[in-house]
């Protein structure tokens, strides 16, 4: 029987990871504002992401809806319209439409004594509730966002350890609500960007669902990408249109590491380039939108369901679900490599069919390098002169032939068409980089350029996971 690891943190562009990387050692510290005596009935715990340290926040209930229930931090100050709106939203709206993608439904957990309409009233059950509403807590959370600035912040997160009794895990101390809950942050988030708002909090129930999921199923939680995939999906059914902030951020490439591969596979893996953790957030969020397009009409409605709700939790639960897609995607790096060639010509075949924004907008530049470090799940491309024939293949390495308007991929030496796409795919996260070869033909005119020569400048606020927060806090 594996062991769950169930301590996570999750916002807008966010994850689930195992406590011991998210908490401080904090065994041999004194309680800190009376943190140890017992939560009033109006009060709640909550995490500063800029020191890490927990707190309590005072709040009053402000409305009850047929599935939520809504607190607000009293220092917040939120109008009880406003309260009463969000829980319509999220009854009407975000709930079913989650639910409806992701969530195991009429089911029962030990030989039908306990049945459940869905994940969401187990959570509910699990948690110790048993009123089939959520908890959501409206609050500033201190995220060290400052008024008027383009700083990052937490638009809203969901904390694990609240299904559990406060105490020490790992060495630990995490304090627990006791409730299946969910953060939202209110400045800038609520006040702002109520639109994005109520999108963080479709992405954050789909990590409540996918955290309990692995709970019901008694495996590990999924892997940081495939979790945050399917979140960044969730978005867009509340939205309705893809995120404009995640794919103008691949377009735009601010930092250049989208071009010499950087994406989700490896998470998190460039610090040495502010917030290029972005990148993971928009590349994923195009790889899982990519392979729902690729599923046919039948296909679609469950496609989600059938990740979500796998016995595996790394890449194999997504090949096991895209070989319905299509036999050859069974494996890994052949489906790696078609969607990084649909990333080159989103217009073919096998590129984001039926998106019409996607089609027209998806770009990614070649690049004049002879040798490039890639690490597992990155590509890069380079200018194709007639062909190209690179060393030996060895370790993971691999390389296609991309040509506009073609289905087929060249996958043999030597390679021919536009372009040359060197990729690594290696299936382990967790492996170091390796070097892939390229072509170091310079693009006779350079994709993109316009969009580039606006890199690191941002005209608004951008949206930072709390676990990216709190780790960069500890560098």
């Amino acid at each position: 029987m594996r062991k769950v690891k169930f301590l996570s943190f999750a916002a807008l562009f966010t994850v689930t990871l195992a406590a011991c990387s998210l908490f401080p050692d904090v065994n041999k510290k004194k309680p800190v504002d009376g943190l140890d005596t017992p939560l009033a009935e109006n009060s709640f715990y909550a995490q500063n992401m800029e020191t890490e340290k927990y707190y309590k926040v005072k709040a009053e209930m402000l409305y009850e809806g047929d599935k939520c229930v809504i607190w607000a931090e009293e220092s917040a100050k939120v109008k009880q319209q406003t309260a009463r709106n969000i829980a319509n939203i999220y009854d009407t709206i975000i709930r079913p439409r989650v639910v409806e993608t992701f969530s195991k439904k009429d089911f029962y957990i030990d030989e039908e004594t306990n049945r459940f309409d869905d994940m969401l009233d187990y959570a509910n059950w699990l948690a110790g509730r048993d009123d089939g509403k959520i908890t959501v807590l409206l609050l500033d959370i201190k995220d060290g966002y400052k008024k008027g600035s383009n700083d990052s912040y937490v638009a809203g997160y969901f904390f694990g350890g609240n299904f559990y009794p406060k105490g020490k895990i790992n060495g630990s101390k995490h304090y627990s609500n006791g409730r299946d809950m969910i953060y939202v942050d209110t400045y800038p988030g609520l006040q702002l960007r109520l639109e994005q708002t109520y999108a963080t909090f479709a992405h954050e129930l789909q990590h409540l669902i996918n955290h309990v999921t692995a709970l019901q199923m008694d495996r590990y939680v999924m892997d940081t990408w495939v979790d945050e995939g399917l979140s960044s999906q969730a978005e867009y059914l509340y939205l309705e249109k893809n995120p404009s902030e995640k794919c103008e951020w691949f377009i735009n490439d601010r930092n250049g590491t989208i071009a010499k591969g950087n994406n989700f596979f490896v998470w998190d893996n460039h610090r040495e380039k502010p917030m290029s953790v972005l990148d993971d957030y928009a590349t994923v969020y195009l790889f899982f939108r990519w392979l729902y397009l690729q599923a046919d009409a039948e296909l679609q409605p469950h496609l989600f369901y059938d990740i979500e709700n796998s016995t595996a939790y790394n890449y194999r639960t997504v090949t096991n679900t895209a070989q319905q897609i299509n036999s050859a995607w069974g494996n890994w790096e052949t489906l790696l490599r078609t969607w990084l060639a649909a990333n080159y010509y989103p217009q073919n075949s096998y590129g984001y069919t039926g998106d019409d924004y996607l089609k027209t907008t998806i770009r990614v530049k070649p690049i004049a390098e002879q040798t490039i470090p890639l690490y597992p799940g990155e590509g890069v491309y380079s200018i194709i002169n007639n062909s190209f024939t690179p060393p030996e293949t060895v370790n993971n390495i691999r390389y296609a032939g991309l040509a506009k308007d073609e289905t087929a991929i060249d996958t043999s030496s030597p390679y021919t068409g536009d372009v040359l796409l060197t990729f690594n795919a290696n299936t382990s996260n967790t492996a170091a980089h390796e070097t892939g070869y390229l072509t170091g033909f310079t693009p006779a005119t350079p994709r993109m350029a316009a969009e580039n020569m606006h890199a690191g400048n941002l005209t608004s606020p951008y949206i930072l996971d709390a676990r990216d927060m709190l780790r960069r806090n500890k560098e």
